[in-house]
């Protein structure tokens, strides 16, 4: 059953579909950032591809934690929030790196249109993401 859009948006939650849904939209506004600044970089200042999609990835990323810290997620999991900092940003680049490497092979092997590559790659480490942040940061083993 789906939970009701007061539970989704307002009340804090443990609940795993709750975590879900908010990352799905709180993705979709970071990739919105992400995109925006990846279009305009090379669009408007003809910046390399990859720098732009680097740029884009930072900004994106960034309003991402602040989702996760304030709206997805209820338990944190590690105390010192300079550390879960640490390691989200790690995560991050973790992700990032995936990112910009399925863009390049998108891009310049597939011969796949940047603005499709990046779709692509965003919507496959959206995954690798939320796992990954949710297990290590953000929730109690089981749930």
């Amino acid at each position: 059953m789906i939970p009701s859009l007061k539970k989704i948006l307002i009340s804090k939650s443990d609940n795993s579909k709750i975590h879900l849904i908010r990352s799905i939209i709180s993705s979709s506004v970071s990739f919105m950032i992400d995109f925006l600044v990846l279009i305009l970089l090379v669009e408007k200042y003809h910046i390399y591809y990859i720098i732009s999609g680097i740029a884009g990835f930072i900004a994106g990323t960034s309003v991402l934690y602040f989702f996760s810290i304030f709206w997805i997620f209820n338990t944190r999991r590690i105390e010192n929030t300079y550390l879960e900092y640490i390691y989200f940003i790690i995560l991050g680049v973790i992700g990032g790196c995936l990112n910009i490497l399925l863009l390049w092979i998108f891009t310049d092997k597939l011969n796949i249109y940047y603005m499709f590559s990046r779709m692509i790659a965003a919507s496959t480490v959206f995954f690798f993401n939320f796992l990954s942040r949710k297990i290590l940061l953000f929730t109690n083993p089981g749930t």
